[in-house]
């Protein structure tokens, strides 16, 4: 139609592509988020071999045939077949591959599960619908066993993606759009945390307090925040809240995205606070984000306690070798007793005696405060990298964190748990700031955030807000994940002294 008619030349789908910045961008939306397209696939490919390990183990506990009205030959070799597509199929339907998710968080998992238990109903409803009797192992031996498999690969090939990650592989380019404190944060938390895959590729200041007021000049912002886009070829965005940037202009911002294959990220204000305490409740229309009280109920300190007694006793058994060899050495290789007491600062400020294997010379505690004034150690965590106090066999037992392993009387005993704030004596707490005091709040671990991400060569700032997550975001999975990246941090033996 001509101009008469209200149409000024331009199709309907180009006013649209104008008005939203929909399709813009289309030549480059297949190389955008792909960064972990060959990852997915080995993935993929590493499941389909586990599957059918599975489904293997199971065709031979299987002591007879399923009854089937068809040939012998397809009831034996063509239901374990049948099982394992259908259960390779699920995992991709329930979204196991989605690449917001493998490699993060306790949701890719969730989803492998979920995915198992699909298939186990489709299977024992179609086993029911057509009467065919399906032998029990696949269901009590394959199923299981599979989903063991695989989260066992899945977790491999993390540590594999996560190293690959250090390296500044398999990173998505993101742009960081904000000003201010919060968005330099966000930005140092991504090019610290390597793991989650973001690579800072670009920063876009957040709208200037006049931005908002006409649509030119949003329109003019969202075009530079385009351009930024387009040349950093960005996967990501991501965007540290501001009092400039309103919700009119992060809802065009989304709006200018769609069709792009580039993710938006909205980072909260609380940072530190994240996790299971956060979920999203709608309330006179807005979508709020409750907070919930950071003290474990009933049943998630009843689940924490049995990791804690169900771990230390296998560990004891297990390591009941290691430990007399290590009170032998400590023995005999100078004068003392084997087990050091000392008394330290529990959950809610209540003290107990916890137990190490002897590292130093008899008596060294008492040249502490000594060598706090000489070495100027005002912070709490008072470590020395060259103790002179530590005796040759106490090295090789903090290196290899063997010290600690009486502790898990302590864990057995109900003082400490497994993973948690490490405790500290009191002439440590006594120089905690306000902030710090949240750290009692779970009880003391034997293993703990900032051991497995750095151990001792983080600083007490550092430290203390990795605590300070862990406790504002416990959850029983995560204790799992840190227990098993513990075993990798000690094994590199590196930030111990």
């Amino acid at each position: 139609m001509t101009s008469e008619g209200g149409w000024d030349g331009l199709s309907v789908t180009q006013r649209y592509r104008d008005a939203t910045g929909a399709g813009s961008a289309v030549s480059t939306a297949a190389t955008r988020g792909a960064a972990l397209g060959p990852f997915r696939a080995r993935l993929i490919l590493t499941d389909g071999v586990l599957l059918g390990l599975s489904m293997l183990v199971g065709l031979l506990v299987s002591s007879r045939a399923s009854a089937w009205a068809i040939s012998p030959v397809l009831a034996i070799y063509g239901v374990p077949v049948a099982i394992m597509a259908l259960w390779w199929a699920m995992l991709a339907l329930r979204g196991s591959y989605d690449q917001r998710f493998i490699g993060l968080g306790t949701e890719e998992i969730r989803r492998v599960v979920s995915a198992t238990l699909y298939t186990f109903a489709v299977v024992a409803g179609l086993s029911y619908l057509v009467r065919a009797d399906i032998s029990r192992a696949y269901a009590f031996v394959s199923l299981p066993l599979g989903v063991l498999l695989v989260v066992s690969g899945r977790f491999a090939w993390r540590g594999w993606l996560y190293r690959r990650r250090a390296d500044r592989l398999f990173m998505n380019h993101t742009v960081v759009v904000g000003t201010g404190r919060v968005a330099d944060e966000l930005c140092d938390r991504l090019e610290r945390e390597t793991y989650a895959g973001y690579l800072v590729a670009g920063r876009y200041p957040a709208p200037t307090a006049d931005d908002d007021s006409g649509a030119a000049a949003l329109e003019a912002w969202l075009a530079g925040l385009d351009d930024l886009v387009d040349r950093t070829e960005a996967a990501a965005v991501a965007i540290a809240p501001s009092e400039s940037l309103t919700g009119e202009a992060v809802r065009q911002v989304a709006w200018h995205l769609e069709g792009r294959s580039v993710d938006l990220l909205i980072a909260p204000a609380m940072m530190d606070v994240g996790g299971p305490r956060l979920s999203v409740r709608p309330a006179a229309g807005l979508p709020l984000l409750h907070l919930d009280e950071a003290a474990l109920s009933r049943p998630q300190r009843f689940a924490k306690r049995a990791l804690d007694l169900v771990g230390s006793a296998i560990l004891i058994v297990v390591l009941s070798p290691v430990l007399v060899t290590c009170a032998l050495a400590v023995r005999l290789s100078s004068r003392g007793p084997v087990i050091f007491r000392q008394v330290r600062i529990g959950q809610g400020g209540e003290p107990f005696t916890m137990l190490k294997f002897r590292t130093m010379v008899d008596g060294a505690d008492d040249d502490r405060q000594a060598l706090r004034h000489e070495h100027e150690l005002h912070e709490p965590g008072f470590k020395l990298p060259d103790d002179p106090r530590v005796t040759r066999v106490g090295r090789f037992l903090r290196r290899w964190s063997l010290d600690e392993l009486p502790q898990l009387l302590n864990v057995v005993g109900g003082s400490m748990s497994l993973v948690g704030p490490r405790p500290h004596p009191l002439d440590d707490v006594n120089r905690y700031e306000q902030t710090a005091y949240r750290r009692l709040a779970l009880k003391p671990g034997m293993t703990g955030l900032w051991q497995v991400e750095g151990r001792s060569d983080l600083d007490w700032a550092q430290a203390l807000q990795l605590d300070l997550f862990y406790v504002e975001s416990w959850s029983l999975s995560g204790d799992v994940v840190l227990l098993a990246r513990t075993v990798r941090a000690v094994l590199r033996g590196r930030g111990a002294v």
